[in-house]
């Protein structure tokens, strides 16, 4: 049994989601240490706060700052100096933590500390993320407004930490890699368990719109939905009162499956793992990228040129553009039940790769605390 140490960014669930599926694959094989912040932190510690060989952990993150529903690429960055300044120290929490449990391996999706401590222990780090998208694809086939900006954000991906022993990137869409990248592995989206059961036990379909929005949405989306002639189901606000034929819900990951699993349609944000779930569940996908946030609005695009769905703007939807998607579904169906999306296999693959011998059992309790709390760094 080794030990591997994961760690992960982002404030949604989608990289959580990648990693729960990677742990539960794993599992009980290996044993690991989950290191992850905000949302990302509570779904992971919710889910194995119980389990011998899954410790989940806090580790500050790097998030995007907002001016009303736009991200805000000037807030954010004045927003991580903060982060930049106590990197040193946690790159030093992360490595007292690799010290006292001896990982044999270190993954990261995206986050910079954990490259940087395993690097200062000689233990190998591997990348499994989406954002490397940007590093390994050829733009050439894209529109300009995506070239430029794609071309320009690659140049930061370094950044963030390099030198990793390997690579492999997650996407429900690929592009053709540009020259020097054509040994990366690209895979399909992690699927969870649950949703792999689903895709073969599919509950009766009951023809309402699933809709999952982060953050805030303008009113004209409620008028729109309420307009479609369908009931819809939103997640990712909370629970609110029931607005006519539209019903708001709380974020449960169970329920929510089943949801997506009975819809018709998704209505979302454009995040990779979300559109890849409802590919492998066979509900095409109308697209809503946050504005201003890069990632999702490639997203958008790769949506449109997968064939499974459709992109917009909150600016576009209007009843009509909402009557003339739903019109569309059945065709997008069509295309999604010869599309598959699932990269688990290649990503366990990729990942074992890496993975030495291990030369203790690791039959011992974990020796860094479980939770953030009780061992608080001073940043």
């Amino acid at each position: 049994m080794s030990t591997i140490i994961y760690s992960m960014c982002g404030e949604g669930r989608g990289h959580a989601t990648r990693v729960q599926t990677i742990v539960e694959t794993m599992l009980p094989r290996h044993r690991f240490i989950l290191l992850a912040a905000r949302d990302a932190y509570h779904q992971l510690y919710e889910r194995y706060q119980d389990s011998p060989l899954v410790s989940v952990r806090r580790l500050p993150g790097l998030f995007f700052s907002y001016n009303g529903l736009k991200v805000d690429y000037a807030k954010s960055c004045i927003a991580s100096v903060p982060y930049l300044w106590r990197l040193s120290a946690m790159v030093r929490y992360v490595s007292n933590m690799i010290d006292r449990d001896k990982p044999s391996l270190a993954i990261t999706d995206f986050e910079p500390v954990l490259p940087r401590a395993a690097r200062k222990h000689k233990i190998p780090c591997i990348s499994l993320d989406h954002q490397h998208f940007l590093s390994i694809s050829d733009f050439r086939g894209m529109p300009w407004r995506f070239r430029w900006r794609g071309l320009f954000l690659r140049g930061s991906i370094p950044l963030f930490y390099r030198s990793q022993a390997g690579e492999a990137v997650s996407s429900f869409h690929h592009l053709p890699p540009r020259s020097g990248t054509e040994g990366i592995p690209r895979i399909g989206v992690l699927l969870r368990q649950s949703v792999l059961d689903l895709a073969t036990n599919t509950p009766a379909a009951k023809g309402h719109i699933l809709v999952y929005i982060r953050k805030q949405a303008p009113d004209s989306l409620w008028s729109t939905l309420a307009s479609s002639g369908r009931s819809a189901i939103v997640y990712g606000l909370g629970e609110r009162p029931t607005r006519g034929n539209i019903q708001f819900k709380r974020i449960s990951d169970d329920e929510f499956l089943l949801d997506l699993a009975s819809s018709e349609c998704l209505i979302s944000t454009a995040g990779n793992q979300l559109v890849g779930e409802a590919y492998h569940l066979k509900k095409p996908v109308l697209a809503i990228p946050e504005d201003g946030n890069f990632e999702q609005e490639l997203n958008g695009w790769l949506v449109k040129e997968s064939g499974g769905g459709w992109s917009t703007s909150f600016s576009q939807l209007t009843p009509h553009f909402v009557q003339q998607f739903l019109l569309a579904v059945p065709a997008l169906r069509q295309r999604l039940e010869n599309m598959s999306v699932c990269g688990n296999q290649d990503a366990i693959d990729f990942i074992e790769r890496f993975l030495p011998e291990p030369e203790i059992a690791h039959e011992h309790p974990f020796q860094s605390p479980n939770v953030w709390e009780t061992e608080p760094v001073t940043l």
